[in-house]
């Protein structure tokens, strides 16, 4: 071996381990918020919709950590619920969309012609709207709330599931061992489910982990609107949009903590979506 790939690969072990660490940081940040949604009723030191008029916009204490919001509402509390809306809307689309484009995208790469031509057309048309226009139109259909913008959003990134999926799909069923199974007499629905699609899933799995970050702000933002889940829910969009009412007093912490939250669990997932997709990839940093 050269001294030239042993001095390259002296540097890239500090890189690689940076790279773990913040992976790992970002595995168990996304886990805390799962487990503060799973177990709030336990972890939330009161009712989050308890309401307190002697102590309205309390600054932070022992007995309010992140202090209380214009209606004397405990924020920490009312994070740690708002964790469950935030985060299992944009699981469900993220779930939705992702088995239903892959299903389309294995479709059309598999089969091809007039099928993958008429989904390419459909999956344009869809493209055409951006995702929140969509779900806005779903609540002036269906009313506002969490399940219409949960399924105009799975329709929404329905067409980048599925044009992942087409294109890996596509480049798989050329490959030899598709022809080796075809030669033993395999079914071609046999081939695409099982062997196929098992074999592109990491890299849309990656994808997917990827859009429930995007999901996950664009839920927000329609809470914040008022379109998305409704008050007194504890959400962390529809919070900032309560928060609105003190800014202009200097109350900033009731619409600070639930933006850093989003922030945080975007950035969180991101950083694992992308670690994924470099590993799936075998590329290195």
């Amino acid at each position: 071996m050269s001294s030239p790939t042993i001095a390259v690969r002296v540097l890239r072990a500090p890189r690689a381990r940076r790279t773990d660490a913040v992976f790992l940081t970002a595995v168990v940040v996304l886990a805390l918020f799962a487990l503060a949604a799973v177990f709030a009723p336990f972890l939330a030191p009161y009712d989050p919709d308890a309401v307190d008029l002697l102590a309205v916009y309390a600054p932070p204490s022992p007995a309010h950590w992140l202090g209380t919001d214009g209606l004397g509402r405990d924020i920490l509390s009312r994070i740690v619920f708002g964790a469950r809306t935030a985060l299992i809307g944009p699981l469900l689309v993220v779930m939705l969309s992702t088995v239903l484009g892959a299903l389309l995208g294995l479709l059309a790469g598999w089969r091809g012609g007039w099928i993958d031509a008429t989904l390419g057309r459909i999956f344009d048309v869809v493209f055409a709207f951006p995702s929140l226009l969509i779900a806005i139109m779903a609540v002036a259909l269906f009313g506002k709330g969490l399940v219409a913008p949960v399924i105009a959003m799975s329709i929404a990134y329905i067409p980048f599931v599925a044009r992942l999926t087409r294109t890996l799909v596509t480049a798989e069923r050329h490959r030899p061992y598709v022809s080796a199974y075809r030669v033993q007499g395999f079914s071609a629905p046999w081939i695409a489910l099982r062997r196929v699609l098992p074999n592109v899933t990491p890299v849309v799995g990656a994808q997917s982990t990827l859009n429930f970050g995007y999901v996950l702000a664009e839920l927000a933002a329609l809470s914040f609107l008022g379109l998305g889940v409704q008050p007194p829910t504890p959400d962390w969009g529809s919070m900032i949009n309560e928060a609105q009412a003190g800014l202009p007093g200097g109350h900033f912490l009731p619409a600070i903590a639930p933006a850093v939250a989003v922030v945080i669990v975007v950035v969180a997932v991101n950083i694992i979506g992308e670690e994924f997709s470099r590993r799936v990839g075998g590329g290195s940093r």
